[in-house]
């Protein structure tokens, strides 16, 4: 780039930033949406016995009802939006 002209030079660079900022936020989102489906997971394997599934010795899943408070509201939001998860999934990746 030391042959372009200095305004060439700037734009070029300014370019690259937003690109580099762009896959930066974007990373972030897929994060963020990893993050949110691990936490329902983790509720559902402690919690799952309510609904039938295998879950770990009661004891330990009554030791970990305290700190469960954010994922109970976490899971019973999700209850609510279960219709269409294909659609938020799609609404995520940009699919349209």
């Amino acid at each position: 780039m030391s042959g372009l002209p200095d305004k060439l030079r700037k734009r070029v660079s300014d370019v690259i930033r937003i690109v580099s900022e762009i896959f930066k936020a974007r990373g972030s989102e897929y994060i963020e949406l990893e993050l949110r489906e691990l936490e329902n997971i983790f509720a559902l394997i402690v919690m799952g016995s309510f609904i039938g599934l295998p879950s770990p010795p009661t004891t330990v899943s009554l030791r970990l009802l305290p700190h469960m408070g954010r994922e109970l509201l976490i899971m019973s939001s999700v209850s609510r939006r279960l219709d269409d998860m294909l659609g938020e999934m799609a609404g995520m990746f940009d699919i349209t």
